[in-house]
C-alpha cells in the first residue's frame, strides 16, 4: 500500500462474449459489477477487436488527440541561398518529400471510400477482455473476491449476454509495460499453428542457406585437387568464406 500505481486500481474482466459495438457494453458491465459487489466502479474499458480497421481507428484517435492537445506552431523555414534552395527542391522532388511551406501534406483530403468512423465503431466486436477501474485498491480487491466467490451450485463469476463464468482478475503489469499492439484473443490452436509456421519458416531459411551459400563452398573444398600438398589460393578461399559470412548475416 506504500507505492500505489495504476494497476492497483484496475481489475481485468475475463470471459466476455463477442458483443457488438452498438450495445452499451461498458455501461452494462459497470452496472452488473456494482450490483454484484455493492461497490462503486469508476468506469469500464472494453478491449475492442479493431484489427481489421486499425488504420481508420488510429487515425481517428490521433485526430481527437490533436484537437485536445494541438501541436505548437511551426517555426518558419530559415532562408537559404538560391543554389542551396535549388538543391533542396531537387532532392525533395526526387525523394517525394513534402514541401515544408505547404499545408497540403497536413490537411490532406479524407478518403471518401472509407467508412465513417461512427459506422466502424458500431460494427466492432468486443474481445474476451475488459478493464474495470475502482476508486481504491481496497475496493478493487474486495470486488475481485466477491465476483469470483462461488455461488449456489458452484458457479463462479457472473453472466453477461449468455456467457457464463465471467470473472475478475487482478493485474501484475503496468499499462505502459504492455505491448498493446500484441494484446489479442488468439486461441490455443491459432498460437500452435503460428508457432509451427515459425519453425517451418526457420527450417526453410536454413535449407536455403545450406543450398545457396554453403553448398558451393563445400563442393569446391571437397572437389579441390590436394595432390602434392596443393591448397586453395587465398583469393578463392576468401571469396567463398565471404559467401558463407554473407549467408550468416542474412540469416
Amino acid at each position: 500500500y506504500q507505492n500505489k500505481t495504476m494497476k492497483d486500481f484496475v481489475a481485468m474482466v475475463i470471459g466476455l462474449p463477442s458483443v457488438s459495438g452498438s450495445k452499451p457494453v461498458e455501461e452494462d458491465l459497470k452496472a452488473k459489477i456494482e450490483a454484484i459487489t455493492q461497490k462503486p466502479v469508476v468506469g469500464v474499458s472494453v478491449a475492442w477487436d479493431f484489427a481489421e480497421h486499425e488504420e481508420s481507428v488510429t487515425k481517428a484517435i490521433d485526430e481527437v488527440v490533436s484537437t485536445l492537445d494541438p501541436d505548437p506552431d511551426k517555426l518558419p523555414v530559415p532562408a537559404t541561398n538560391p543554389v542551396r534552395t535549388k538543391f533542396l527542391n531537387t532532392e525533395r522532388a526526387l525523394l517525394g518529400l513534402p514541401d515544408p511551406n505547404s499545408d497540403s501534406s497536413v490537411n490532406s483530403e479524407p478518403d471518401e471510400e472509407s467508412d465513417p468512423i461512427d459506422s466502424i465503431m458500431m460494427n466492432l466486436r468486443s474481445s474476451p477482455r475488459a478493464f474495470v477501474v475502482f476508486p481504491t485498491q481496497e475496493i478493487m480487491e474486495d470486488s475481485v473476491r466477491l465476483v469470483n466467490m462461488p455461488k449456489s451450485g458452484g458457479q463462479v463469476g457472473f453472466e453477461y449476454e449468455g456467457a457464463q463464468g465471467i470473472t475478475l482478475e487482478m493485474l501484475e503489469a503496468e499499462p505502459d509495460t504492455v505491448q498493446w499492439v500484441n494484446f489479442g484473443h488468439t486461441s490455443t490452436q491459432e498460437k500452435a499453428l503460428k508457432l509451427a509456421a515459425g519453425f517451418g519458416i526457420i527450417a526453410l531459411a536454413c535449407l536455403f542457406w545450406a543450398i545457396v551459400f554453403y553448398s558451393p563452398y563445400a563442393y569446391y573444398v571437397m572437389t579441390f585437387n590436394y595432390e602434392n600438398g596443393r591448397q586453395p589460393g587465398f583469393i578463392v578461399g576468401f571469396a567463398f568464406s565471404m559467401i558463407v559470412v554473407v549467408g550468416n548475416a542474412i540469416m
